[in-house]
């Protein structure tokens, strides 16, 4: 995980701790594999070729028009604090939205279940019932992401970690950014036969052709990865790798990558259920605490045109 912030009062540190659950039981994890997923990439041997990244772009896109249920596995080269790995982490997702829901089992006797409903430029997470709310009644934790300096200067981490478990991201960061694929031959994902490819991703084209809904909070988070690398405007290309599986129907059905920054180790996604039902629905209004109000110095109004909890 990156340093703890610190911040000049007790409450905002409380805010921290349970905002931040979602990434810090992530953090420190062992590693797992989706049911009937490949393991790995075989070893490539091959050179990119442009037919390759062809397919990946037109798998990509083909994904980003549906929906679809998905799975999503962590791991991490240490396994220390392994009692803290995730079960699983499984939801939906609508990546026309882009909106979805997660839902992550962390395991032992301070685990359960976290939820989090993910819209274009917020989210709303709920920490297990083992985590006492930050205000009583109010189970849910809004975090608005349209006011990206307050938390940019606040919480430098929180958009990367959470951003990077919302599947929409990966894929976008793939159809912005991909600028090479090479083909990895046939490998058993998710129970079928799939095209593997080696995916280079350039952070900052993607972050150059970052478009959509969710463009400000993805630039953001793509921004962080950037910057975690050493990387800026006058630098050489940022690019990160990114193992990418197409099943028979040519959509993109699996993907596994490191994201820099976010401090969860390497994410294993794999999609299945194309066309399920995506309810990202807001949680109701009185059981909702919006994050950066409890920011020290921050005013509630200054936020969403004085919507201070986004329900």
């Amino acid at each position: 995980m990156p340093e703890p912030m610190r911040y000049p009062t007790r409450s905002a540190a409380m805010v921290v701790a349970a905002t931040t659950l979602a990434v810090t039981g992530l953090a420190a994890c062992g590693s797992a594999n989706p049911p009937g997923s490949a393991a790995t990439i075989p070893p490539v041997t091959s050179s990119p070729t442009p037919q390759a990244l062809s397919a990946v772009i037109k798998a990509v896109n083909s994904t980003l028009s549906v929906t679809s249920a998905f799975d999503m596995t962590f791991s991490r080269s240490s396994s220390s604090g392994a009692s803290a790995t995730p079960s699983r982490a499984s939801g939906a997702v609508d990546f026309r939205g882009p909106s979805g829901t997660i839902r992550i089992d962390l395991p032992g006797a301070g685990g359960g279940t976290e939820r989090m409903v993910f819209l274009p430029d917020t989210v709303f997470i709920k920490p297990p019932a083992s985590t006492p709310p930050l205000q009583a009644g109010r189970p849910w934790i809004f975090a608005n992401f349209a006011d990206i300096a307050k938390f940019k200067i606040n919480f430098p981490p929180y958009i990367v970690q959470t951003e990077s478990i919302n599947p929409a991201f990966t894929l976008n960061e793939l159809a912005w950014g991909s600028t090479s694929a090479v083909p990895a031959g046939q490998t058993e994902f998710g129970g079928e036969q799939t095209a593997s490819y080696l995916v280079t991703v350039d952070l900052g084209q993607a972050l150059s052709h970052a478009t959509g809904p969710a463009v400000d909070v993805f630039s953001q988070a793509l921004s962080a990865e950037i910057s975690a690398t050493g990387g800026g405007a006058t630098g050489p290309p940022v690019t990160i790798a990114i193992e990418v599986w197409v099943g028979r129907s040519g959509q993109l059905v699996g993907a596994r990558v490191t994201p820099p920054n976010a401090g969860i180790g390497t994410i294993t996604l794999a999609l299945n259920g194309f066309g399920t039902s995506v309810h990202a629905d807001k949680p109701p209004r009185g059981q909702v605490v919006d994050l950066a109000g409890m920011i020290p110095g921050a005013e509630q109004e200054a936020l969403n045109n004085g919507d201070t909890d986004g329900a």
